[in-house]
């Protein structure tokens, strides 16, 4: 039953031309990415030779992270999960839900798990297509392997992130609200973690590029498992007191 419910709701999401636009727009943010660097180098130095785009382009993926991690897959995060949850309850579409003989676990996770299961697609899309344009440019190789772990680490923390999202769909009635909601806590704890580094290291959202704490840097063992813990502890309290929430709801 759960499967079946995933299948159900990826379509929903798939179903939405919105979400191909903004995968699109983002490729095309990503690809630009490189296309400035060359160009800033051409208006420079007169010419850009073999060497200075191996040098240029060589990580690009690592480059476009932060737009990404920051910017990007949070967007997404928030329209799809918006969409599943409030979005469902305003036009009332997801009492068909509740009526059917799916556990309320399965039917809240089922579609937390779609949210980031399109996240994911997106990173693999963008990483594919900033990989491509690196090698076609002339950027070599360098950097690929480094930056396929990165984006592989950073769906832990992405995974935290959708399930406090979901947290808050289940606070307001209005899709727009929810939307709004989810921006404004989102930027304000990121702005929390950036300006106040004293407690910066407790935000969750400080950890969204998580690969910082595994790629090029060595921490201490005990420093490594005490952050694991904290955001082991953020993704259990968003995933259950989102469905304790989302339990209460009657079809």
């Amino acid at each position: 039953m759960f499967m079946a419910n995933l299948k159900n709701e990826l379509f929903k999401l798939r179903r939405r031309k919105k979400y191909w636009v903004l995968l699109i727009i983002g490729c095309a943010i990503s690809m630009a990415s490189a296309l400035r660097l060359l160009i800033a180098n051409f208006i420079t130095d007169g010419n850009v030779a073999a060497e200075a785009r191996e040098v240029l382009l060589g990580g690009l993926m690592n480059s476009n992270l932060l737009f990404i991690l920051l910017l990007f897959l949070p967007l997404m995060a928030v329209m799809a999960v918006s969409d599943l949850y409030v979005g469902e309850e305003a036009d009332h579409t997801i009492r068909f839900a509740l009526m059917r003989p799916v556990a309320k676990e399965k039917l809240f996770f089922s579609k937390a798990l779609a949210v980031f299961l399109l996240c994911a697609f997106d990173l693999a899309v963008l990483y594919l297509v900033t990989t491509l344009t690196q090698v076609v440019l002339g950027g070599g190789t360098r950097g690929i392997g480094s930056s396929l772990g990165a984006c592989l680490l950073d769906l832990v923390p992405l995974a935290v992130l959708i399930l406090f999202f979901a947290l808050v769909n289940q606070l307001v009635k209005g899709s727009s609200l929810a939307v709004l909601l989810c921006v404004v806590l989102y930027l304000g704890l990121l702005a929390l973690g950036t300006y106040m580094p004293s407690i910066g290291g407790l935000v969750f959202v400080g950890y969204m590029r998580w690969h910082n704490l595994w790629i090029g840097t060595t921490l201490p063992f005990l420093a490594m498992l005490t952050r694991i813990g904290l955001l082991a502890g953020y993704g259990l309290v968003f995933a259950c007191g989102g469905y304790l929430l989302f339990e209460r709801k009657e079809a």
